[in-house]
């Protein structure tokens, strides 16, 4: 084949996929027969998501440090029992009005009740300052409705995910910001974007940003065999250093990638095997596999 016509039909078939993307999420796209670049429709494709989402002062930078810096990931969110400190699961803000997480989480949020703590960096004080930076102050609210995924099973952990809507919307600063989501699916671990990071608060006070690597279903199924059924809507991911882990309290927690300077969140954290070994996988929630079900329920509620 010659190599006009091979990248010929390379882009062609480039335009086919984002077509084919656009076109499956009917209504949801504003003008499937249009060509978007993706880019634009990453950013234009949800009328709902992905508005003022994923930029910080460290979007550039694909090799992050193992704790987390000020204001850099401020779509944590973080789940509390009014009466204790300590929180019992993560979230990320993806709207000014909503929160995704996990529905194990989900099972433990009472509306009206649970707090929902907004722009937290380091817990353990009030205020947040590096050098001459500070962090706003946080935002507190509380859950008005909590929408589980109808199909979630609790043996499986299939479709564990659940949106939880504030009492009242966050206010966007530097400190809390909504993430982006993959309305178009991207290819992790090629060579434009080898770096994926799960971002959330283990046993240190201060986030912490574990590199990850990717691990095959096929693969993750015979190390979780005798624990766990997985599917479709399930990936794996483990330590890129084969370190082990501390994620008690991390289920709902992102993982993250940086996509052109914005930073995407393309899955969540499910469950982890308690007393495993190094570089044993956690089981994840494949965003991608459930961003119109996202879209359709922000839009609904």
């Amino acid at each position: 084949m010659a190599m006009g016509d091979f990248f010929g039909k390379t882009l062609f078939g480039s335009v086919l996929l984002i077509v084919f993307s656009l076109v499956q999420f009917g209504e949801f796209a504003r003008d499937p027969t249009s060509f978007h670049f993706p880019d634009v429709a990453q950013m234009e494709l949800s009328d709902v998501l992905n508005k003022d989402c994923g930029c910080t002062a460290f979007g550039e930078d694909r090799d992050r440090p193992l704790e987390g810096r000020l204001q850099e990931s401020p779509w944590l969110v973080l789940f509390y029992y009014p009466e204790e400190q300590i929180h019992f699961c993560h979230g990320t803000l993806i709207t000014t009005k909503h929160v995704l997480t996990s529905a194990v989480c989900a099972m433990n949020i009472v509306p009206d009740e649970t707090l929902i703590s907004l722009g937290e960096y380091d817990v353990g004080t009030d205020q947040d300052c590096e050098q001459v930076k500070c962090s706003d102050p946080i935002q507190q609210r509380k859950p008005s409705k909590v929408i589980q995924h109808e199909m979630y099973n609790s043996e499986t952990f299939e479709n564990d995910l659940a949106i939880v809507v504030l009492d009242q919307d966050a206010l966007l600063s530097d400190s809390v910001k909504p993430i982006c989501l993959p309305l178009i699916k991207f290819e992790i671990g090629k060579v434009n974007l080898p770096n994926v990071y799960n971002a959330l608060w283990a046993n240190q006070s201060r986030p912490q940003q574990y590199w990850m690597r990717y691990v095959e279903l096929e693969k993750c199924r015979d190390m979780v065999d005798n624990l766990l059924t997985l599917t479709e809507g399930q990936i794996c991911a483990s330590s890129y250093r084969n370190q082990t882990i501390d994620m008690i309290g991390g289920a709902g927690s992102a993982l993250e990638v940086e996509y052109h300077n914005r930073m995407y969140q393309v899955a969540m954290l499910s469950i982890g095997i308690q007393d495993a070994e190094p570089g044993t996988p956690f089981v994840y929630v494949d965003i991608p596999k459930y961003v119109k079900w996202i879209h359709d329920t922000v839009k609904a509620n």
